[in-house]
């Protein structure tokens, strides 16, 4: 399982997106600090059976949404894709 890093930009500001692949743990980097997405004592972190994954948070006063898909077959073992949305516009596309 890999780990998954990959930036986009919310107002003129430069943001993280992490995931650690073997704990599920999620979250976003700003210069402020840490937002939580998932946490590893979350059981939905593990365990789903919806193929994408939608988490929503504040960042600079915008609606930020992250959506991960997994595939259906040998998740663990294949690359995910990640969108980025900010207020309602795709700002970031990565896949690993």
């Amino acid at each position: 399982m890999n780990d998954t890093q990959f930036e986009f930009v919310v107002k003129g500001n430069p943001v993280a997106y992490r995931r650690i692949g073997v704990t599920g743990e999620s979250k976003l980097l700003t210069r402020e600090g840490e937002i939580p997405l998932d946490h590893v004592l979350n059981p939905f972190t593990h365990f789903s059976l919806r193929l994408t994954k939608t988490n929503n948070c504040r960042v600079y006063d915008s609606e930020v949404v992250v959506e991960k898909t997994r595939p259906l077959f040998f998740a663990a073992f294949r690359p995910s894709k990640y969108r980025v949305f900010v207020d309602g516009q795709l700002v970031a596309e990565h896949e690993g």
